[in-house]
C-alpha cells in the first residue's frame, strides 16, 4: 500500500508537471507580438555648423595623422594631429565628399573627425 501511494504520487506529480510545460508551450505559439511602428534612425554623424568645436580622430591607430585637403576636396601633403579641437569655420559638399574648413586654407574630410 506505501509503495502503491509513492507511485501515484509520483506518476501525478510528472503528470501536472507535463500539463503545465504544456500550456506555456501553446501560450507562446499562440501568443503574437504587438505591431510595431516604423523605426526612426538617429543620424550617426549629425551635421556639424559653423562655430562648432570639433574633435579630429583616426582610423589608422599606428599613423595618429589625419591628411588635410584643399577647397577642392583634394588632399594636400600637410597633416593634423589625432586628439586636436579646433572651430568649424565653414562646411561644404565637394564630389559628394563633405569637407570642413578648419582654417584659412585647410579641410578636414568630416568622417575624419566628430562633434566636441
Amino acid at each position: 500500500m506505501l509503495n502503491m501511494k509513492k507511485v501515484i504520487t509520483i506518476v501525478s506529480g510528472l503528470a501536472m508537471a507535463m500539463s503545465l510545460t504544456s500550456t506555456t508551450a501553446v501560450q507562446a505559439a499562440s501568443f503574437q507580438a504587438p505591431k510595431l511602428g516604423v523605426a526612426e534612425t538617429t543620424p550617426t554623424n549629425p551635421a556639424i555648423k559653423k562655430g562648432e568645436k570639433i574633435f579630429v580622430v583616426v582610423q589608422d591607430t599606428k599613423k595618429q595623422t589625419v591628411n588635410v585637403y584643399t577647397k577642392d576636396a583634394k588632399k594636400t601633403s600637410q597633416t593634423v594631429k589625432m586628439g586636436t579641437t579646433w572651430t568649424v569655420k565653414a562646411t561644404k559638399k565637394v564630389d559628394g565628399k563633405k569637407i570642413v574648413r578648419i582654417n584659412k586654407s585647410q579641410w578636414l574630410n568630416a568622417q575624419d573627425i566628430v562633434k566636441d
